[in-house]
């Protein structure tokens, strides 16, 4: 009997060395995939100082084709429904913002009635370990009278290149305030 139990030791402590193995190969996989991976956190100030928006949409995507540099300064909405656009750099003070890169999207809908509101939206972005950077840009909407007002808030988030971060984008949060 001692026999048969020191070859079933064998054969466990043999398995379980295995699946060690196989579980540290796989681990080593991920870690040197470049798989981005993201997810995103949308807040929004207080004070009512974001009246009106709804939970921003995501999604992957590529600066628009009209775009030649970053946004910079006050976006005013349409005195209708319409599309308001942002392009903010990855990059904290970043100023190359540039057509069909691969950027992040958010998509707000504005609805409210107000005359007009200004907020700020700023975007807060890590790509691997990197530095946490961060961009703003403000945007004010309304009709100029108190009046039911739909916008919508396009915000992409430009990495820099056509391809996304290798990386992975690992911090991804905006704020309107």
């Amino acid at each position: 009997m001692r026999g048969n139990q020191r070859v079933r030791t064998i054969y466990l402590a043999t398995t379980v060395l295995a699946l060690a193995l196989a579980g540290g190969f796989a681990l080593a996989a991920v870690l040197t995939s470049t798989t981005t991976n993201q997810s995103a956190n949308y807040y929004q100030g207080g004070n009512t100082g974001a009246n009106g928006y709804s939970s921003a949409t995501l999604s992957v995507s590529t600066v628009p084709a009209a775009i030649a540099a970053c946004t910079s300064g006050t976006k005013t909405g349409a005195s209708s429904a319409g599309t308001v656009t942002l392009v903010l750099s990855s990059t904290t003070g970043g100023t190359v913002c540039t057509t069909g890169d691969f950027a992040e999207e958010f998509v707000f809908s504005f609805s409210a009635t107000i005359t007009t509101q200004t907020n700020a939206i700023t975007v807060t972005t890590q790509v691997g370990a990197g530095s946490v950077e961060t961009n703003s840009e403000s945007v004010t909407l309304g009709t100029g009278s108190s009046s039911a007002f739909t916008q919508s808030v396009d915000v992409f988030v430009d990495y820099g290149a056509v391809n996304p971060p290798a990386g992975g984008v690992t911090v991804l949060d905006t704020v309107v305030q």
